[in-house]
């Protein structure tokens, strides 16, 4: 007998199967059980850490610490008990953007909580533990709490990387490619930071940044080493990494199972981190080591699901000094610049792709539809062809740009973009002069037009052409001397002819008057209108206008008034203006408001003549 326990009546000893069977077969015993074992609830090494043999490298002492991490993502749970993190900063919105605070950079979401367990879970005796459990940790919070976020948010992440010596950028996010984003990839490379990006989950084309020469794209692989179903694929994949099922820590202390690219990426970090702590000193060669080492998966030698394969964590972090496997060539990487995806093109366009390999680009192929529209084996001003689509007929076309490096492996970007080269009829419009204008005198009468091209433009007065302009090299346009025709209303119209002998024309109405009307010696105000405009009901504003004429009956020209404005019998306001040539001046009152309006004029002035003093009956109920 070992002990007898006082809590419960039970003794502890050592029996033979046979003393057992006895002791069991006793009335004054009530049961014999095994002294079973139990165990602390000790951390688990979740598989995707294990396969990567990310645990093999740790006995050296290598553990990644004080490899500066940062995971842009939707932050981390900053107190997490499984996490020493050292930092962060959040770029989320405007009224914190840059705040250091911990609760601004905090992750609400669950996912960048995830990707920062993958890379660095502390190796304690709780939860799980990272592929570099001592690396240092920093929460770059650029997605919002729903997990999306814009570039510009991420822009500032990286510039934030590059200023505050972070060595390797974790993120698992993807979208569209766009100038900023790229030059930002290629910038904070350049600077020294290792740029780490998920492939993505379309199961399709690798995403970006990923699929950036910049950032090294990384795919997904389950517990059997197959490419997950879900992940992205193409040439611009370099390492696969465990993603399916991966255990980690979550917000708000928490651990959960997540599977993706996303998952992925992180296992990639954290061995970027394990091998930078190794004594590598710069961005690329921690790159370079991490693909040479891979374990092949797949096809022999690099493919599109696993890149160059497997990252390796044990292998890669082993030191400079233990060979490398025989490097394999990459091959290039392009993307077309512009025309823009889905774009609507026509004329000739300049078609430019961006092309990268690590040996070197020898030519890009153009093609639409498969047939070359341009080769350039010359990229001293960037990768380009020229595409005359007046040849293409409308309608959709794949354009695709192959690029060539110098052992002859070949890559091939593609789009879809739609020609539109039917031609409309032309368009023209008579500029000036304006429409119920009087002219007089010589003038110029000028017009606008066309979507293919205007061979030329003939300019009638009622119907008899006056002048055909050919050239348009200054506008179209032509002159007319008003003497020739007689005072009154005439119809001016500008015909335009396109290349294709298409016509289109306008025409407006104006007034001729050469011939002064008679003075006379009295101005009189002939007719006070009332009219409302502006507004939902159109009755916001109240315009009044004045009609003065001379005593021959012409209207005068440049009078001028003051008048009163009553409002139901009290003065309202009082106000001035001046006639036009029509010998009308137009009085506004804005946001009117509603009761019975009266105008009285107090005085009206024209030169050589004299107000008759009167105001003419009037008034309005608004």
């Amino acid at each position: 007998m070992h002990r007898s326990l006082r809590i419960v009546p039970v003794v502890s000893a050592t029996l033979s199967d046979q003393a057992i069977e006895q002791l069991r077969s006793r009335a004054d015993v009530e049961y014999v059980e095994e002294d079973v074992v139990l165990y602390a609830a000790a951390q688990t090494a979740p598989w995707g850490v294990d396969r990567i043999d990310a645990d093999l490298a740790w006995p050296t002492g290598n553990t990644g610490q004080g490899v500066k991490v940062a995971i842009l993502d939707t932050g981390i749970d900053y107190d997490h008990p499984d996490l020493a993190v050292a930092g962060g900063v959040n770029f989320v919105g405007s009224t914190r953007d840059g705040s250091t605070n911990p609760t601004d950079w905090n992750d609400n979401h669950g996912h960048g909580t995830h990707c920062a367990g993958i890379v660095a879970a502390r190796n304690n005796a709780m939860g799980v533990v990272g592929v570099a459990p001592d690396a240092s940790l920093w929460g770059v919070k650029i997605l919002n709490d729903n997990g999306s976020g814009y570039t510009s948010d991420i822009i500032q992440g990286l510039d934030w990387c590059v200023s505050n010596g972070i060595k390797v950028a974790s993120m698992s996010i993807t979208g569209v490619s766009t100038a900023s984003f790229r030059s930002a990839c290629d910038r904070a490379y350049a600077a020294g930071v290792l740029l780490v990006a998920a492939a993505g989950n379309s199961g399709g084309t690798v995403g970006y940044p990923a699929a950036y020469a910049s950032v090294l794209a990384v795919s997904a692989t389950d517990s059997q080493d197959r490419r997950a179903y879900f992940s992205s694929n193409g040439p611009q994949i370099e390492l696969g990494a465990p993603g399916v099922s991966i255990p980690s820590t979550y917000k708000g202390g928490g651990y959960a199972y997540m599977s993706g690219t996303s998952m992925a990426c992180p296992h990639v970090a954290g061995a970027a981190a394990l091998v930078w702590a190794s004594g590598f000193s710069s961005a690329a060669a921690v790159r370079e080591r991490l693909t040479s080492t891979a374990e092949d998966l797949g096809p022999s030698g690099f493919d599109t699901s696993f890149g160059y394969g497997l990252v390796d964590a044990q292998r890669a972090a082993g030191g400079t000094s233990s060979p490398p496997p025989a490097p394999v060539d990459k091959p290039p990487t392009v993307d077309i610049a512009s025309p823009a995806q889905g774009s609507t093109v026509s004329g000739t366009v300049l078609v430019r792709a961006d092309a990268t390999d690590d040996k070197g680009v020898t030519q890009v192929e153009f093609l639409v539809d498969g047939v070359r529209i341009g080769l350039d084996t010359y990229s001293g001003d960037g990768w380009t062809a020229s595409w005359n689509t007046i040849v293409s007929i409308d309608g959709q076309h794949t354009l695709a740009a192959r690029a060539t490096d110098t052992t002859g492996q070949t890559t091939t970007d593609s789009i879809t973009v739609t020609v539109g080269n039917a031609d409309a009829l032309p368009s023209v419009q008579i500029t000036t002069p304006q429409n119920g204008t009087t002219v007089s005198g010589g003038i110029t009468i000028s017009a606008a037009s066309d979507d293919k091209g205007v061979v030329s433009v003939t300019f009638t007065v009622d119907g008899r052409t006056i002048a055909v302009d050919s050239d348009g090299g200054n506008g179209w346009s032509a002159s007319w001397d008003t003497t020739s025709a007689a005072d009154g209303n005439h119809t001016v119209t500008a015909v335009a002819t396109d290349t294709k002998g298409q016509t289109a024309s306008h025409s407006v109405l104006v007034t001729v008057r050469n011939v002064a009307p008679p003075t006379g010696t009295t101005a009189s105000v002939r007719s006070i209108t009332y009219s409302t405009a502006g507004g939902y009901a159109e009755d916001r504003d109240l315009h009044i206008t004045l009609y003065v004429e001379n005593d021959q009956g012409s209207p005068v020209e440049n009078a001028s008034a003051f008048v009163a404005i009553y409002l139901n019998g009290r003065i309202n306001q009082v106000l001035s203006a001046r006639t036009d040539a029509s010998g009308s001046a137009t009085l506004r009152i804005v946001y009117a408001s509603s009761g019975s309006y009266e105008t009285r004029i107090y005085s009206l002035t024209a030169a050589g003549l004299t107000w008759d003093g009167v105001t003419p009956p009037n008034g309005f109920t608004k």
